[in-house]
């Protein structure tokens, strides 16, 4: 190595050796483990290990080692300090993480954090992001209680579920933490950039992954362990037989954390996935209440000292009222007991009113925040 990197490695902090570290390419999680252990969690005699040592570890092959050992090193971490003081981000490394995510196998050795990362207990809704109403309903109501009651609400700030589930915590005036797939300056998706402004200034979005780096494939699973992994549980709300959703339950029961579901028809393709989650063994849930009672008997008693839950302060907000509707609405309402979609048509056919009256009453019930209109045509009760 030459004598400049090693007058850099002199005056190298142990934070900003983490930091580094963390920014080698070709190196994951478990990897910089077997390192860490090899080199008595020191990441300085990490940075300072010849090729040949670097190359004893397992899972360490030669371009590995060469990027460890890279020369343009000192530069790349000058530039990423800077570009984190720019935008007032922080770097947090393993001993500053909560408890429960430093149990995981594949910690992170540091994360990136805009905002302040608040104390836990941690629960995690994730869910399709193409949700029906009923499940943005559903989602909004459980995040909404759930941060009144002293939850933190984890997801992954992605279209859908995620969003709405960030925005519910949000309206209860609570606490939400974000986990990107990509790094910090990287919003996405891009019209969620004031939801990210928004979770930042009350709570913290959060990345493992260096500045500039783009989401792809294999982020996102990466991104979806540590969703999973700083929860108490992880609630599903929609998702269809595959996708992020159920690979993060999957996470979770791998981590030993509680896996809960909400349940939905069994003919909706959106549903199958936590129907099956369900019949697999997670737990069924219908409200915060039932997450309460699976969750807070396993809390520790540092979660919480830090922060003991408490009762609902306030009714998550309502849908309309049925106590003034009309005789012609109420048919309209029966009509959606059974939690069909229904048609202008099929409305016509089960209530044998005439089309004007049909039209005029669905708008009514729209407005009353009763029913609302799908974006297919069809109506849906709320």
């Amino acid at each position: 190595m030459e004598k400049g990197v090693d007058i850099f490695l002199e005056k190298l902090s142990e934070d900003d050796a983490f930091l580094l570290l963390n920014g080698v390419k070709g190196l994951g999680p478990i990897t910089i483990r077997r390192l860490l252990e090899r080199f008595q969690n020191d990441p300085i005699a990490v940075l300072r290990a010849s090729k040949s040592e670097l190359m004893q570890v397992r899972g360490v092959g030669e371009g590995s080692a060469d990027s460890i050992r890279n020369e343009e090193n000192p530069d790349w971490l000058e530039k990423e300090k800077g570009r984190i003081k720019k935008r007032g981000i922080d770097f947090i490394t393993q001993t500053q993480l909560p408890p429960l995510l430093q149990e995981i196998y594949d910690c992170p050795i540091g994360l990136y954090v805009l905002g302040a990362l608040p104390p836990g207990p941690y629960v995690s809704i994730v869910g399709t992001r193409m949700p029906s109403n009923y499940g943005k309903r559903v989602c909004q109501e459980l995040a909404f209680v759930l941060a009144q009651r002293g939850f933190c609400i984890v997801s992954g700030m992605a279209r859908g579920i995620d969003a709405v589930a960030h925005q519910g915590a949000l309206e209860a005036k609570g606490k939400t933490v974000a986990f990107l797939g990509s790094g910090l300056d990287v919003i996405y998706p891009p019209e969620h950039t004031d939801l990210y402004r928004k979770i930042s200034e009350t709570g913290a979005v959060l990345s493992e992954f260096p500045l500039g780096r783009k989401a792809d494939r294999r982020t996102f699973p990466m991104r979806n362990r540590l969703v999973s992994g700083i929860s108490s549980g992880v609630i599903v709300v929609e998702s269809a037989s595959s996708g992020g959703s159920l690979i993060t339950a999957k996470l979770a029961a791998d981590q030993g954390r509680m896996v809960l579901a909400v349940p939905g028809r069994v003919d909706q393709v959106s549903a199958s996935g936590c129907n099956q989650l369900i019949r697999d063994g997670a737990t069924l849930v219908r409200n915060a209440d039932d997450v309460m009672e699976e969750i807070e008997p396993s809390l520790s008693a540092i979660e919480r000292q830090v922060n003991p839950l408490g009762e609902q302060l306030e009714h998550s907000p309502e849908h309309g009222s049925d106590a003034s509707i009309s005789e012609e609405e109420s048919k309209l309402i029966k009509a959606f007991e059974e939690g069909d979609y229904l048609s202008m048509e099929e409305l016509g056919e089960i209530t044998s009113l005439e089309a004007s009256k049909l039209s005029s009453n669905l708008t009514m019930l729209e407005l009353n925040g009763l029913i609302c209109k799908r974006s297919d045509g069809r109506f849906e009760a709320l």
